[in-house]
This record gives structure tokens, sequence and C-alpha cells, in this order.
């Protein structure tokens, strides 16, 4: 008896409707009837009437339903326990990722590491890059994949590291952006990520050490929200060079950062403790994710 027919028995049943229970089980009207003709042929009984206002369950179809509902209870069950016993001896690796670090990684990263490592259940989580730091402290993951760290004790292994540019509108610009300097940077202000200390991609220090001013606007988290800002020309961004398109589509002028300590670094991290042997080996492979 296929469980899915019992399925399908028991929305229409439900909806007292095959149109309605096919759409819910997105499949065809003439799959669903065909299905459930099997299933009346193998129970020797007729499941529905049929007429031109709908279906109407039969006494056989009163009495089927509530075992239909416990058989996919209990089939539901047997898949979960199961896939717990196979999760008992496999390993689970579990990574945080950052917003905004996938389209730094070379194309299909994600994919080669699940055929790099096949015997480790993987599980890939996508926070905003403050979230990915307490979720790796509090021992939820394995492993945080990030721009660097704002301190902590960590494992540091570097993946990704990009040139970093300045995307403003023109209307903003008061110098030449092919001969910028850190002291005409002053004259603008930088959206940056902001709850509890953004990340500013080392510009913050190396400003600090010329004793420069550093204007920024870090009232915002989501960096769309930002773009939109930097692009309606209320402000200046610092974007990696996998981040600069929508701005060089939208006509911002976008020019490197005038210093070489300005850069977007991706870190894989993990708390400072002996590794697994199944996390050593996601360690292996970030290590140069383009080879894999």
């Amino acid at each position: 008896m296929n469980i899915n027919h019992l399925q399908w028995f028991c929305l229409a049943y439900e909806t007292r409707s095959f149109a309605k229970a096919a759409e819910s089980a997105f499949v065809s009207r003439q799959a669903l009837g065909k299905a459930l003709r099997i299933l009346e042929a193998e129970l020797g009984v007729s499941l529905f009437e049929r007429d031109e206002t709908g279906v109407t369950p039969t006494a056989a179809a009163q009495a089927a339903y509530p075992i239909a509902l416990r058989m996919l209870a209990d089939e539901r069950t047997l898949r979960k326990a199961c896939a717990e016993a196979v999760r008992s001896v496999r390993p689970i690796v579990r990574i945080a990722i950052a917003n905004g670090v996938l389209r730094s990684l070379p194309p299909g990263t994600l994919t080669q590491l699940e055929k790099a490592c096949p015997d480790i259940d993987l599980y890939i989580e996508k926070h905003f890059f403050i979230e990915c730091f307490d979720r790796l402290q509090r021992g939820d993951v394995n492993f945080a994949l990030c721009p660097a760290p704002l301190g902590g004790s960590y494992r540091h292994q570097g993946v990704v590291e990009e040139d970093v540019f300045v995307a403003v509108t023109p209307e903003q610009l008061t110098f030449d952006p092919a001969r910028c300097t850190l002291e005409d940077l002053q004259e603008l202000v930088f959206y940056l990520p902001g709850d509890r200390g953004p990340n500013d991609l080392g510009m913050g220090r190396v400003m600090a050490e010329r004793h420069l001013t550093w204007r920024t606007n870090t009232q915002y988290t989501d960096y769309d929200l930002i773009t939109e800002k930097v692009i309606a020309g209320q402000g200046a961004v610092l974007a990696p060079c996998s981040a600069v398109e929508p701005f060089v589509e939208a006509g911002l002028v976008v020019f490197p950062a005038p210093d070489a300590a300005i850069r977007w670094r991706v870190e894989l991290l993990s708390r400072d403790r002996e590794l697994t042997e199944a996390e050593r080996r996601v360690a292996s492979f970030f290590a140069n994710p383009a080879k894999g």
C-alpha cells in the first residue's frame, strides 16, 4: 500500500474535493484520481461517491480515515527514528555564515564541501555577523564563517580576502577619486552595519593611526538597507570587490580605498579548543575552498 495514496485519501476526505486535494498534494487531478482507484481496488471497497457537485465519503471511508491518519503518523515517526539513528553514528558540523560572505566564496563552495565530506551531516545557517559570533560563543555551532571578529578567543583560519572600494554618489565628492587620500575621506559619512560594534574593514584603525576624523552612521544593521541609503545619496560605504556591482549599476563613483590595510577578510572561526576529526576535515576544506 502506497503511503502517498493514504495521504491523498485523507486530503480528499477532508476537503470533499479531488481537485482541492490534488492542489494541496501538488499533483494533477488525474494522478490523484488514479491513486484513489488503486487504493479502492486494494481495499476492495468504494471510498467515495462521485457526482457533478463533488465527492462524498462512503461508510468505508469514514471507517478508514482515522486508521489512515494513524498510519501516516506512524510513518512519520518511523522516518524520524531512522534519521535519529543515522545521526547518532554520523558526526554533525554546524556552520554559521554571516550575511554577505557567500558572494565572496568561489561559486559552488558549499556544494563542494558536501561532496568532500559525504559522511558528515552539515548544517548551514545564515545570520547577521554578530549573531554568528554569539552562536559560536554559546556552542550552538562548530564554526562561524565571518568577517574578522570583534575580539574574543577564537581559532582563526583565513578563507577569503578582497580589495575594498568606496562607493558614493558623484554629488558628494569634492575631491578627485583617482587621487583619493585618507584625508579626503574625512569629508564623507560612511554607513556601517551597526549593533554592538560594526566591522569597519580596518578603516577605523587606519584613520586613528593618522589622527584623522572617521565619521560613521551605524543606525542600520541590514546591508541591503544601507545600500539603498548610499544609492540615494545619503552617505558613502565601504564595499568588498564582490559587493560593488549594485553601486556601479546605479551610477555611483566606485574607487579603491586609499590604504592597503583596509581589507575585506573572511575567516573560519572556531572556539579555542581541540577540534574533532570531523571539524578538522571541514577546516581543511576551507583552507582552500576554490579547490575543495
